[in-house]
C-alpha cells in the first residue's frame, strides 16, 4: 500500500509543480508588462492576475505527460501492461462504454450533487488542447496510473482481485476531488478494474476511457444549453428507457467479455514488482 500512496503523492506533485510554475511565468510576464508600461516594477496584487484556460490547459497537460514519463522511466508500466487482446473483444468495448455512460449519467443526475469543475470544463473543450487534454492525454495516463500501476501493484500484493479493483476505483474517485464526477468516476473505475484484471491489458481501458471521454466532449458541444440533463435532453421517460436499455446492455456486453476472456489468469499475471 506505501507504494500507492507514493504514486498518488507524486500524482499531485506534478500537478501543484506544473501548476505553480505556470503561475510564476503568468505572474512574471504581468510584472514586465507593468514595467514597460511604467517604468516601474511592482509585483502584481492579490486577484490582479489570474491563470487563464490555456495556461491551465497547459499545466494539465504538463502534469500528465511527466506523470506518465515517470511511469515508464520507474518500470511502473512495461510490456507486460501492454497484452494484445482479440478484434472482437475490442469491439464490444464500444457498447460497454455507451451502455455505462446511459445509465450512470441517469443515476448520478438523480443525486444533483454539486459539480466544481463544469465551468472549466466547458471552456476548455473550446481549445484544441484542452479537447487532446481531456479526450486523450488524460485518459492514456490515468490508465496506466490507477490500473497499470496502482491495481497491478494491489494485485501482486493483496492476492485477493475484488479487494484490488475496489481499491483502485476508489481512489480512482475520490482523486476527482469533485463532488458530481466521484460517483460516475467510482463506478468507471470499477469496470475498467475489472476490466483490466480480465484482459490482463491497459488496452482495453484505455479505448473505454478515450471513448467515455471523447463522447462526453462531444455531447458537451453538441447539446443545448438548455438541456444540461437526459430528462431535459430527451424527456422523462424517453431517458428512463434509454438508462434501462444501457443497463441491459452493459450487462449483456460484461457477460459477452467473460465468454471471450474464459480461461484467463489473470491474476496470475501481476507477479512483477517494479522498482520504487
Amino acid at each position: 500500500m506505501r507504494q500507492t500512496v507514493k504514486l498518488i503523492l507524486y500524482y499531485f506533485i506534478y500537478q501543484l509543480g506544473c501548476s505553480s510554475v505556470i503561475s510564476f511565468i503568468a505572474y512574471a510576464g504581468h510584472a514586465i508588462r507593468r514595467y514597460s508600461e511604467s517604468g516601474t516594477l511592482r509585483l502584481p496584487a492579490d486577484g490582479e492576475v489570474s491563470l487563464s484556460v490555456p495556461a491551465v490547459i497547459l499545466s494539465l497537460l504538463l502534469s500528465n505527460v511527466l506523470m506518465g514519463i515517470h511511469l515508464i522511466w520507474k518500470n511502473y508500466i512495461d510490456r507486460q501492461n501492454w497484452v494484445r487482446i482479440s478484434g472482437r473483444l475490442m469491439i464490444s468495448i464500444l457498447p460497454l462504454t455507451l451502455g455505462m455512460m446511459l445509465w450512470m449519467n441517469y443515476l448520478t443526475e438523480w443525486f444533483a450533487l454539486p459539480d466544481l469543475t463544469a465551468d472549466m470544463f466547458i471552456q476548455m473543450k473550446d481549445h484544441v488542447l484542452g479537447v487532446v487534454s481531456i479526450a486523450l492525454i488524460a485518459p492514456i495516463v490515468e490508465e496506466m496510473l490507477f490500473r497499470g500501476a496502482i491495481e497491478g501493484h494491489l494485485l501482486r500484493v493483496w492476492k485477493n482481485p475484488s479487494a484490488a479493483i475496489f481499491a483502485s476505483a476508489l481512489i480512482f474517485g475520490i482523486i476527482h476531488l469533485n463532488p458530481a464526477q466521484i460517483p460516475y468516476a467510482f463506478v468507471l473505475g470499477l469496470l475498467l478494474g475489472w476490466l483490466y484484471w480480465r484482459t490482463r491489458s491497459l488496452l482495453p481501458c484505455i479505448l473505454l476511457h478515450l471513448i467515455n471521454n471523447g463522447l462526453s466532449v462531444i455531447l458537451m458541444t453538441a447539446a443545448p444549453e438548455s438541456a444540461s440533463s437526459m430528462d431535459a435532453l430527451f424527456g422523462k421517460t424517453t431517458a428512463l428507457a434509454l438508462s434501462v436499455a444501457g443497463l441491459l446492455l452493459t450487462v449483456i456486453t460484461i457477460w459477452y467479455i467473460i465468454r471471450q476472456t474464459a480461461g484467463s489468469t489473470s491474476a496470475q499475471a501481476h507477479k512483477r514488482k517494479p522498482e520504487v
